[in-house]
């Protein structure tokens, strides 16, 4: 994308963390933002932000597992700001844990979010954004869908699947008008851990409250300058953080050592092994 002035991103999970800092970077840049969340307190905090930067926002309070008002979010922007021209589809949850005490209720709560969350914000947007001059979808992977993690299992089911299909929507979509990127971060500093479900979770939660929580996570502002980097140059995969770059390099040159990783993983879930 040659220039982000006066564009119009549509901005999934916008009130906090990744989703706050891409849209406060991308209005500094000179966008309008649609800011989309389930929390309208947080929303409108970002959209303080945004206007703090000098540009329009609206606030959209949703589920994106609510499809019929997923499926109404793109006439709503369209009203609001006449256009959509960047996407980041960033709504996102974990889990940890293992996987045979996982509930049915919790795998499909992870893949109606992670997956379908996404799926259906393409879907809906693809036409709006067809229609722009000039567009860009980002959805937002992680480095568990380059090597799935064990006792991460759901998770990486989740953003393996997300991707696979961006990366096929990019190749479906190359000869349009419209560029896709998928985003891979690593262990980034945001509110994630803290909805977290699995028999694991308050560990991960823990962790994220820890004090050296902010030695081995990077800041949601490092995946933001990414996110805009990468719809600059139309890349059709950035990877953020060296835990990110270290998988990205094993499932390279070492593909299928998902069980090199098990193993470590194993230990932390069971430290007095």
């Amino acid at each position: 994308m040659k220039s982000f002035h006066g564009r119009v991103a549509v901005v999934t999970g916008a009130g906090s963390g990744i989703g706050r800092a891409t849209s406060e970077l991308l209005a500094t840049r000179g966008c309008d933002l649609a800011i989309v969340d389930m929390s309208e307190t947080a929303a409108e905090e970002t959209k303080q932000l945004v206007e703090r930067a000098g540009r329009r926002a609206t606030v959209h309070v949703l589920d994106v597992r609510d499809v019929d008002a997923l499926a109404a979010l793109p006439s709503q922007v369209e009203d609001a700001h006449g256009a959509a021209h960047i996407l980041v589809n960033n709504a996102g949850v974990t889990s940890a844990g293992s996987f045979e005490h996982e509930s049915i209720d919790d795998l499909n709560w992870i893949v109606d979010i992670n997956v379908w969350g996404v799926v259906h914000g393409c879907r809906f947007f693809l036409p709006l954004l067809k229609a722009a001059g000039e567009a860009h979808i980002v959805n937002l992977s992680s480095m568990v869908g380059l090597v799935g993690f064990g006792h991460n299992v759901s998770y990486s089911l989740s953003k393996g699947a997300v991707r696979s299909f961006t990366e096929a929507l990019r190749g479906e979509l190359i000869t349009t008008n419209v560029g896709v990127t998928a985003v891979f971060p690593g262990a980034i500093r945001t509110n994630i851990t803290n909805s977290a479900r699995g028999d694991q979770a308050g560990r991960l939660a823990d962790m994220g409250r820890s004090r050296l929580a902010p030695l081995v996570m990077r800041p949601p502002s490092k995946v933001a300058g990414a996110i805009v980097r990468g719809i600059e140059r139309n890349r059709p995969r950035v990877v953020v953080g060296p835990d990110a770059h270290f998988i990205s390099a094993v499932s390279r040159i070492a593909p299928g050592r998902s069980g090199l990783l098990g193993r470590v993983t194993a230990r932390a879930e069971s430290p007095s092994r």
